[in-house]
C-alpha cells in the first residue's frame, strides 16, 4: 500500500490518532445494528431512494475516490462482495490514519479496490476521478474550505462530489462543544475514550427518563424552536451532545460521542459557506440535504 503521509499541522496530527484509535475499536461500530442504522441514513441523506440506487450509482463511474474512508465503515455498506462481482469501477480508498490497515483488512485489495494513506491536501491523483465520496471528513481538517477545493482538482470535468459536513448548531451547544473538545483533545485518545464515559452515561440518564417537555415558544437567543421534545433530545440538539439511542450497545452510544468530542479538528458551517464554495469552484449543487446534524451535498464540476 502506497503511503503519503506528510502531516507537520499537530491539530491533523492529533485527529489523526485519535481515528486511528476509534476505528481500531471494531467493536464499538461493527454490529448489524449499527450499520443498518447508519446504511439507511447515508442513503437517504445523498438522495437515493435505497442501497441498490447508490451501489447503481457508484457502479455507473469508471474511478470512485473514497476520501477519508477510515476503516471503511461507510465503504463497505455500498462496497459489497455482490457488488464487487460484478462491477468494473475502481475504488480507491485514502485516509490520514492508520485505520487505511483497518479497511484493508476488512474489505481486502484487488486489482480495482486500492488503499492509500494520505491526508486530503497531499493526494497524489490529479483529476483521475469521476465520483469522489467524503463523508464526514473534510471538517477533520485544518480548513474545510481547502479540503474541499483540493478534492475539486481530483475530479474530472463533470465528475461529482458527494460529501457531508457537521451543521453550526445554537449558542451554548457551540460553546458546550468548543469547551470539552478543548479539554479532551490535550489527552491521549485511549484517556480521551475513557474520559467521556462519564457524559455517554449521562446520555443514558436522560434517555431512560422517558420525559417530555413542551418549548411554548422559540426561544432566538438560543436557537431553540417551539415545540414537544424529549428531556434527552432538547438538551443534544441545544446544550451538549449526549448521544444515546436504545437500539445500541453502550460502546456503540460511546462511539458516537468520542466521535464528536475527541478530534481537535471538527468544523461546523452554514449552509451560506457551504453554498459559497461550491460556487467559487464552479461546482453545480443537484442535491442539498439539511438535518440538524449536518449538510450532505451532491455536486458536479463545471
Amino acid at each position: 500500500m502506497a503511503r503519503f503521509v506528510t502531516v507537520s499541522d499537530s491539530g491533523q496530527a492529533q485527529t489523526s490518532a485519535t481515528f486511528g484509535l476509534k476505528w481500531r475499536r471494531r467493536d464499538s461500530y461493527d454490529s448489524p445494528a449499527m450499520r443498518g442504522a447508519f446504511q439507511d441514513w447515508m442513503v437517504k441523506r445523498y438522495g437515493f431512494g435505497e442501497l441498490r440506487d447508490m451501489q447503481e450509482f457508484f457502479a455507473s463511474r469508471s474511478r470512485v475516490l473514497d476520501a477519508g474512508c477510515g476503516s471503511g465503515f461507510s465503504t463497505c455498506l455500498w462496497l459489497t462482495p455482490s457488488w464487487r462481482v460484478r462491477s468494473t469501477t475502481l475504488v480507491i480508498g485514502a485516509d490520514v490514519s492508520d485505520a487505511i490497515d483497518v479497511a484493508r483488512e476488512r474489505i481486502g485489495e484487488t486489482p480495482l479496490t486500492q488503499f492509500v494513506q494520505s491526508d486530503l491536501i497531499s493526494l497524489p491523483f490529479g483529476g483521475a476521478f469521476d465520483a469522489i465520496i467524503a463523508e464526514g471528513v473534510l471538517h477533520h481538517t485544518p480548513s474545510t474550505q481547502r479540503a474541499l477545493e483540493r478534492l475539486v482538482r481530483h475530479l474530472h470535468p463533470g465528475g461529482e462530489l458527494l460529501f457531508y459536513v457537521y451543521r453550526k448548531k445554537g449558542p451554548v451547544r457551540e460553546f458546550t462543544d468548543d469547551c470539552v473538545r478543548e479539554r479532551i483533545s490535550s489527552f491521549p485518545p485511549e484517556e480521551a475514550w475513557e474520559a467521556l464515559r462519564p457524559l455517554t452515561r449521562l446520555g443514558q440518564a436522560l434517555a431512560e427518563l422517558k420525559t417530555e417537555v413542551e418549548v411554548p415558544e422559540d426561544v432566538p437567543l438560543l436557537g431553540i424552536r417551539a415545540g414537544r421534545y424529549d428531556i434527552q433530545r432538547l438538551v443534544y440538539w441545544n446544550f451538549a451532545k449526549m448521544f444515546w439511542n436504545d437500539s445500541l450497545t453502550f460502546e456503540e452510544n460511546h462511539h458516537v460521542n468520542f466521535d464528536w468530542y475527541a478530534p481537535r479538528y471538527a468544523h461546523r458551517h452554514t449552509e451560506e459557506e457551504i453554498r459559497g464554495w461550491c460556487d467559487e469552484l464552479a461546482l453545480s449543487v443537484i442535491h442539498f440535504d439539511r438535518e440538524e446534524s449536518g449538510f450532505t451535498v451532491r455536486a458536479l464540476k463545471g
